[in-house]
């Protein structure tokens, strides 16, 4: 994303989310029904129960992060997929409507990646639904590898097709995901 006034990309602030702002989180989700339908997952769509996945996702060591714009403390969501039940934690992103289409999420992404890669992961998984061009998009961008059909079930009712990509590491921050398109410019 750049600043209007030059040429040079604006550093994402994303700031760690505790249980104190689940709520928060939930009620913006909840309000928000094409955002967490493009999600792909059987999730609820009532602010309690997304609260509560949220709290138990984080209880359970997951990593959430959000991404503050201007006045709007919340118009990014990124971390560990807390609505993903598998035995491999997925990626996760969410933007608020009002910052779709802005290329906001490939700097989202980028910046959580590097973030998990300094926290030592080696490997990070993103199962978008095969119709989350979006999704697809940033996953280019950010140089991950398409790695094929999901063999996992994520939902039974919504049958949704999945493709999973995967970007792997040397140990941990020494190659941070960085977009390889004019995008990052």
């Amino acid at each position: 994303m750049k600043n209007d006034d030059d040429d040079h990309e604006i550093r994402l602030e994303i700031i760690e989310v505790g249980s104190e702002e689940s709520q928060v989180i939930a009620t913006r989700m909840a309000n928000d029904p094409s955002g967490l339908a493009a999600t792909g997952n059987e999730i609820p769509r009532d602010r309690g129960s997304l609260r509560s996945l949220i709290e138990k996702a984080l209880n359970d060591g997951r990593r959430l992060w959000r991404v503050p714009l201007g006045d709007d403390y919340f118009a990014a969501i990124v971390g560990d997929d807390p609505f993903h039940q598998g035995k491999e934690r997925g990626l996760f992103v969410w933007l608020d409507p009002r910052h779709r289409g802005d290329d906001l999420g490939i700097q989202v992404v980028a910046e959580a990646v590097r973030r998990l890669e300094l926290e030592g992961r080696d490997r990070l998984v993103a199962r978008p639904p095969r119709s989350n061009y979006a999704a697809l998009r940033i996953l280019n961008a950010l140089e991950f590898t398409y790695v094929g059909e999901s063999d996992e079930e994520m939902d039974t009712k919504l049958k949704i097709e999945r493709v999973v990509f995967e970007h792997r590491t040397s140990g941990g921050a020494k190659n941070p995901a960085r977009p390889s398109s004019r995008l990052w410019r």
